[in-house]
């Protein structure tokens, strides 16, 4: 076999493995990076493919003069991909490094018209031959207009990237790292891909009847695309790592403020208290509290802020913070309510709300002065009774209407009595079949744990609530406090 033949069926195979590589590559950017088909590095792609496919019907069909209409539409088609490859090139790059042309005219003048006069050139061609023709042996030949006007202006489009890429890679110090990036993988590009043609070149031979520049885009492609799309995974995941560290910090923080699970004076007071809080998230929009106001008088509250994630802690701590602070100075908690949600309504733009519950018992008296905003009904289970729901609702979630003034009910607590309270996390916990957790299921452990110290008692909650949803995830806060009187 004649070498030149074993070259040509070489050089389609090369080709056609190009082809296959840019359309996985074409995939991986719209699939796994999310870029989209109009997207000037996809645009790229699928010209460089269409190159390809084009260049491999031109050699197969050159020199039969049966499928002389065929081989005109392969030199043609490739024509108008390598065109639209040169012009996705150069407006992908000028835009990445912020130099693309505003002008509406400009764009038009620069991009739109010369597509348009290659169109048109390889339309007419057949009679006018003006870029192909074809000779007696079926063989297309190129036009002196075809290596002068159509490399020329794919020439314009190359320098006119690669002109700003050296400036920004040797000369400017000062271009952020992204546009240097972007830079030198474009001269890299601008390196390769001659290279790569003169390796070509030098392999099959001046005398070759190939046309080699779609294989040796393709490969300068091939890295192009690999090295933008791997630095902008690599952005993307330092900026997730950046926001995962945040939010570990901020998780760190919210769990600061907080208080301990069990408070150290809660002997002193002959009150026993215990909280737990499972975040869904690193950061929740659930938080409880309790402090004492003065010698003889205990706050205890409970809230869950509208939301998930950064917005409801940072709303949450705010909350938090006014309610302990207009707890110490306000005479009752239907005060310390309507004042706090007069504050939170204040700039309010977000529209964020918090549910909440707040109670505040006398230790000497045993009363309990307790307000509800919108908040889940606490249990109680009186000392050889079955639990009930303490069923009062005062007024609307905090930072919902700045209007709302809240009513307030008391309560005589007994030696042995628990108070539970608890977040929607508890009871909306939900199985793998759908089905919630449910007040009647959390009444049935808080009437069987009497007995139990606070910490032993919110950890059987807690257990049985997971055992319930157990192959889900936990979609919400779960958050209880509870109180008893020793």
């Amino acid at each position: 076999m004649p070498l030149i033949s074993t070259t040509d069926n070489l050089y389609r195979l090369l080709l056609f493995t190009a082809m296959i590589l840019l359309m996985i590559l074409l995939h991986n950017n719209i699939v796994l990076y999310k870029r989209k088909f109009r997207d000037f590095l996809s645009l790229m792609l699928m010209a460089t493919t269409s190159m390809c496919a084009f260049e491999i019907v031109w050699e197969y069909c050159d020199g039969n003069k049966s499928l002389e209409v065929i081989s005109y539409i392969g030199a043609c088609g490739y024509v108008i991909s390598f065109l639209l490859f040169g012009t996705t090139f150069n407006r992908f790059f000028l835009e990445q490094l912020g130099l693309k042309l505003e002008k509406r005219w400009m764009q038009i003048l620069f991009y739109l018209v010369p597509n348009l006069v290659i169109w048109l050139l390889c339309i007419t061609t057949p009679w006018t031959r003006l870029i192909f023709w074809v000779d007696g042996n079926g063989i297309v030949q190129e036009m002196k207009m075809f290596s002068t006007f159509f490399y020329g202006i794919l020439l314009v489009y190359l320098l006119s990237s690669l002109a700003p890429a050296c400036y920004y890679t040797i000369r400017d110090k000062s271009v952020n790292h992204v546009k240097k990036r972007i830079a030198q993988s474009m001269l890299v590009f601008g390196v390769l891909a001659p290279m790569f043609f003169v390796l070509e070149m030098l392999i099959m031979g001046s005398d070759s009847d190939f046309l080699p520049l779609s294989l040796a885009c393709s490969v300068a492609l091939v890295y192009l695309s690999t090295n933008v799309n791997t630095h902008l995974l690599l952005d993307t995941q330092a900026k997730v790592e950046a926001v995962e560290t945040d939010l570990r910090i901020a998780a760190k923080i919210q769990s600061d403020a907080l208080p301990p699970s069990t408070p150290d004076f809660s002997d002193q007071l002959e009150m026993s208290l215990c909280a737990s809080m499972n975040t869904a998230r690193e950061v929740g929009g659930d938080f409880y509290d309790y402090f004492v106001i003065d010698d003889h008088r205990l706050c205890f509250l409970i809230a869950d802020v509208s939301g998930k994630g950064t917005p409801a802690a940072l709303f949450m701590m705010t909350a938090k913070t006014m309610i302990k602070d207009y707890a110490l100075i306000c005479d009752s908690t239907s005060e310390i309510f309507t004042t706090v949600n007069r504050r939170l309504c204040e700039n309010n733009d977000e529209g964020m709300f918090a549910t909440a519950w707040i109670g505040i018992v006398d230790t000497e008296t045993k009363i309990l002065q307790y307000t509800n905003a919108g908040h889940n009904y606490p249990i109680i289970k009186r000392s050889g009774e079955q639990c009930a729901i303490l069923k009062k609702k005062h007024g609307l979630f905090l930072a919902g209407m700045d209007d709302t003034e809240y009513r307030q009910d008391e309560l005589r607590l007994y030696p042995g009595d628990r108070l539970l309270l608890f977040t929607d996390g508890v009871t909306e916990a939900h199985s793998v079949g759908g089905q919630l957790y449910g007040e009647e299921r959390l009444m049935e452990i808080v009437d069987s744990t009497s007995e139990e110290s606070g910490e032993e008692f919110l950890s059987r909650i807690v257990d049985d609530v997971n055992h319930f949803a157990e192959g889900e995830p936990q979609f919400d806060d779960i958050t209880m406090i509870t109180l008893m009187v020793k």
